[in-house]
């Protein structure tokens, strides 16, 4: 199996939401954007970092409270 299979083969197992995180990597790398691979700079990324989405507050809190 060919990479092109392969990758078609992956992107039928995903899911709507899944194929939506993915496109903008797609389009960047088309278009030839290879700058924009960058984890630090996804939009994945930076929701994962921020305040909404950080589980070391809840799950350090007894920690933080002491301090």
């Amino acid at each position: 199996m060919d990479i092109r299979q392969k990758t078609l083969s992956l992107i039928e197992q995903l899911s709507d939401d899944q194929l939506a995180g993915l496109l903008p990597l797609l389009i960047a790398a088309r278009d030839g954007q290879h700058e924009d691979f960058s984890s630090e700079t996804s939009q994945a990324y930076q929701e994962w970092l921020s305040s909404e989405n950080d589980l070391y507050d809840e799950a350090f809190s007894d920690e933080l409270a002491a301090r």
